[in-house]
């Protein structure tokens, strides 16, 4: 609430007013007196001063005002005083009812009308009594029969004034506005329908009524929705931000502490951000980096920032201006707020910043422009690169999250590598002692480069199949063991040198039993341990990747293929059930296409075989081997469509499989299989028959 310790010094303007537009590049920051003339005039009903009446009646006018408010008080403190041991409970509670009644609107229509002729006649006394109703306000009692009155609209319609008032009488007049609203919807409802935020939001600019007109502002806004977006949409944050930035409440630490809270209710307002300046991202960049700011007022404006930052016009006028460099800024300035480690509360909520913050940078990043404008060898590029191996999380996720969408193109990622050499700084993270959600980050950022034609080779030689390995088992965040195995398929496609690496012996002591264990072991003991459908996918998917690079190959005898595939069926018990748990999905149809294309390549070679016989028996393959081939469609939970083309590949894979498995089965079959077998592969004849006598 407002005292009437308030100073009513004379009018002054802030400097700002008559500033020329500044600029940052070409990012312009308009004075505040261009952007309140931007905003729509708010009209006043009050007359000017034409009445004339006699000083005793002005006199005795103001008196009768006073007496009202006055003694309303006075009977407050006589019911306080009152010994309520020697009145009698019924008197008293009449007494009491009755004096009070006195506080409603219909008792205040003379006061109303009072001040509308002191108005008019431009009294002396007009200042008076707007300080005596001020006073009052200060009451709870008081603030709903002001509203339901017509006094808040008067003082209303004379802060909205366009013509000169005296400073004085502006002073009183916020005050009783803002302690009217102090938790009074009702008049907030008032202020808000006729946009009377945008007439006091006028007064920032003189500097003998900025310390009362924000905490009305304030007063008016707080919880209360209507108010937050009124307030946004007439550019309050931005007018706050740049008052503070050049020094126009520095001084003063209440009035800051409503502005920075004023700001970060603007930024929860869509169209409060929509019709900001440009410049309202530069300035809370600028703010937050601030070395005297304490944690609350940081909170506000990384928060804010982060909000601005969701909309692709400031992600846009964020990158062509060159100010992602600030954003990196204000998340490494993070680092230097000291919070209170007692205080719970307060480390998560500025964890909480740090991954706003980010989340910020990795909107901003994927932007179509970033590539444009910030290409590998800017000076952002090479402070991301320093920041893979940081020792704050929240960095070396921003650096793989922005390098990650940086990498779009196979000559990037290739540059990364071959000439930044970066995959190594991410190898040696994976090695580390890294937590979740930063080897989350780099194992994605290396997917992306894994992509590219020759990345696959030198990433393979960098050591990546090790280091991946390790996070197979990393149960705590099955985010990590996905990405994990992700990689792995995705380092050996086509790829015979990788394909060797994940065959490789974990040991090379031939008398350890590590030795008989393969890269890929590790991988299948995952499969066996997961209950995740997509990290089994990925190993099957890894399996049938192998089996696709190296069975063409071993079929035109080549000596290293040959090896390879001998290592994979001999060493790997159960290689062939990652395969399986690809058709035994539901989800998609195009990994069930695959999964049939993989064991037809099995079967087709002897030791593959028995992997595949070692697959029929443990899964539910069998049944759907039978719904293929007799032309059926396997149940799926996906909306995706199993296209005809993609069933009749699906048929011809599998009639290949049982051709195989009647071919280099060796008696490994079950009785009965070989029967089954036998019968679908004469089904599948006669279909191609019939196909063929059409």
């Amino acid at each position: 609430m407002f005292s009437t310790s308030i100073s009513t010094a004379q009018l002054a303007v802030h400097g700002d007013a008559s500033h020329s537009v500044l600029k940052k590049g070409d990012l312009e920051l308009p004075p505040i007196k261009k952007i309140l003339s931007d905003l729509p005039e708010v009209s006043s009903s009050l007359p000017p001063h034409t009445e004339i009446i006699e000083f005793e009646e002005q006199q005795e006018m103001f008196h009768e005002l006073r007496d009202i408010i006055e003694k309303a008080q006075e009977v407050d403190e006589a019911v306080n005083s009152f010994d309520l041991k020697e009145l009698h409970a019924s008197l008293e509670e009449a007494d009491a009812s009755a004096k009070r009644g006195r506080r409603d609107a219909e008792t205040l229509q003379s006061v109303s009308a009072t001040l509308q002729k002191l108005w008019n006649c431009n009294s002396e006394y007009l200042v008076q009594a707007a300080e005596i109703i001020a006073d009052g306000s200060r009451d709870p009692s008081w603030r709903a029969p002001f509203g339901q009155s017509g006094v808040l609209n008067f003082f209303l319609d004379l802060v909205a004034l366009k013509g000169e008032v005296d400073t004085s009488l502006l002073l009183q007049s916020l005050r009783v506005i803002g302690n009217s609203c102090a938790d009074t919807d009702e008049n907030r409802e008032i202020v808000v329908k006729g946009n009377y935020t945008l007439a006091i939001i006028r007064y920032f600019l003189d500097p003998d009524l900025i310390f009362v007109a924000i905490p009305v502002i304030y007063n008016i806004c707080m919880d209360y929705k209507p108010a937050h977006a009124q307030m946004a949409a007439n550019r309050t944050a931005y007018i706050l931000l740049k008052l503070i930035k050049e020094g126009g409440i520095e001084d003063n630490e209440a009035l800051l502490n409503f502005s920075y809270d004023l700001i970060e209710l603007a930024s929860e307002q869509a169209e409060g951000i929509e019709n900001s300046p440009n410049g309202t991202i530069l300035l809370l960049m600028e703010l937050a980096i601030d070395e005297t700011l304490d944690f609350a007022h940081f909170s506000s404006l990384a928060t804010s920032l982060a909000a601005y930052l969701e909309k692709e016009k400031f992600q846009n006028v964020c990158v062509s201006n060159g100010m992602v460099e600030g954003v990196l800024d204000v998340l490494r300035h993070s680092f230097s707020i000291v919070v209170d480690p007692s205080l719970s509360e307060d480390v998560k909520a500025l964890a909480q910043l740090r991954l706003k913050i980010n989340q910020a940078l990795a909107e901003v990043s994927a932007s179509s422009l970033f590539a444009q404008y910030y290409p590998l060898d800017s000076p952002l590029s090479q402070t991301l690169k320093s920041w893979v191996v940081a020792t704050e999380d929240q960095l070396q996720i921003c650096a793989c999250v922005m390098l990650g969408n940086l990498a779009r193109s196979d000559e990037v990622c290739q540059v990364m590598v071959r000439d930044l050499k970066i995959h190594e700084e991410l190898i040696a993270v994976l090695k580390g002692d890294a937590r979740g959600a930063v080897l989350h980050s780099s194992l994605g950022f290396l997917k992306n480069l894994a992509i590219a034609g020759d990345n696959r080779a030198i990433l393979g030689e960098a050591g990546i199949i090790p280091a991946i390995s390790r996070l197979w088992a990393y149960e705590s965040v099955p985010q990590v063991q996905f990405s994990a195995a992700s990689i792995a398929r995705q380092v050996i496609i086509s790829s015979m040198g990788n394909i060797s690496r994940l065959l490789a012996p974990l040991s090379q002591d031939l008398d350890s039993p590590a030795h008989q264990r393969t890269y890929l072991s590790l991988l299948l003991s995952l499969f066996e341990k997961t209950d995740s459908t997509p990290i089994k996918t990925e190993i099957g998917r890894t399996v049938a990747s192998i089996c696709r690079t190296v069975s063409p190959k071993a079929r035109d005898r080549d000596e290293e293929a040959t090896s390879l595939l001998d290592r994979l069926y001999t060493l790997h018990e159960g290689v062939s059930l990652p395969v399986g748990a690809m058709i035994t999905q539901t989800q998609w149809p195009v990994v069930r296409s695959e999964g049939w294309f993989a064991l037809a390549l099995m079967a087709t070679n002897k030791l593959g075989c028995a992997a595949v016989v070692d697959c029929l028996h443990k899964t539910e393959v069998t049944e759907l081997l039978k719904t293929t081939l007799s032309g059926g469609t396997p149940n799926q939970d996906n909306a995706e469509e199993t296209d005809k083309s993609q069933e009749i590949k699906d048929r011809d894979n599998a009639f290949v499989l049982v051709q195989g498995l009647l071919k280099n089965e060796s008696g490994t079959l079950p009785v009965g299989y070989r029967d089954m077998l036998e019968d679908l592969a004469k089904v599948k004849a006669l279909q191609l028959k019939a196909i063929t006598d059409v």
